[in-house]
């Protein structure tokens, strides 16, 4: 490829646009994905775990407490070393560990959108973590995860932020413009 290896740490809040900026880039500009949430989805397969997203943050703070703090950066880093691509997003990162370390190696960006626009979206998502959910129920989800993962003072260590509040298109105009930027540096 020829190019210097640009590597994006991706983080927001639940239905922000995580994913839909996750797989824009990859299908605009040709991003290797690697997601913290995945390589948890793996874990629970092998142990044989349902996919909640309770078994999930449970999963992920077990191997954090049995491995180090630092577990879960290891797998992500094992994958980036193992990958011959340039562009490269790590999706899904929640801890101020997490963030702090991924702040000197990447480029770490928020997405982040209205209460009322997240929550809209993840009932209209439906996916399997967020099934049959009320907004009282993703509401109290958010506050147990900010308190479990410390997620809100992870994002203080975005050093850009996109806000999801508008239509599809317009996320995609703010995300070609933060990557036209952040490709000059």
């Amino acid at each position: 490829m020829g190019e210097k290896r640009i590597i994006i740490g991706l983080m927001g809040t639940i239905g922000s646009g995580k994913t839909y900026v996750s797989d824009y880039l990859i299908k605009k500009y040709k991003f290797y994905k690697i997601s913290m949430g995945d390589l948890v989805r793996e874990k629970a397969d092998e142990l044989g775990i349902e996919r909640t997203r309770e078994n999930l943050q449970k999963i992920g703070n077990d191997y954090r407490d049995r491995y180090g703090i630092n577990y879960w950066i290891k797998q992500v880093l094992k994958r980036i070393k193992e990958s011959d691509k340039e562009r490269i997003i790590i999706d899904g990162i929640r801890t101020p560990v997490e963030a702090r370390y991924f702040k000197k190696h990447s480029f770490l960006v928020f997405v982040d959108a209205k209460q009322s626009i997240r929550y809209r979206r993840i009932i209209e998502r439906a996916r399997e973590d967020d099934q049959n959910k009320t907004i009282d129920e993703i509401k109290e989800q958010e506050k147990k995860e900010f308190k479990l993962l410390e997620t809100d003072k992870a994002y203080k260590y975005a050093e850009y932020k996109i806000l999801n509040n508008s239509t599809r298109k317009d996320l995609e105009i703010k995300v070609d413009a933060l990557l036209k930027k952040l490709l000059k540096n």
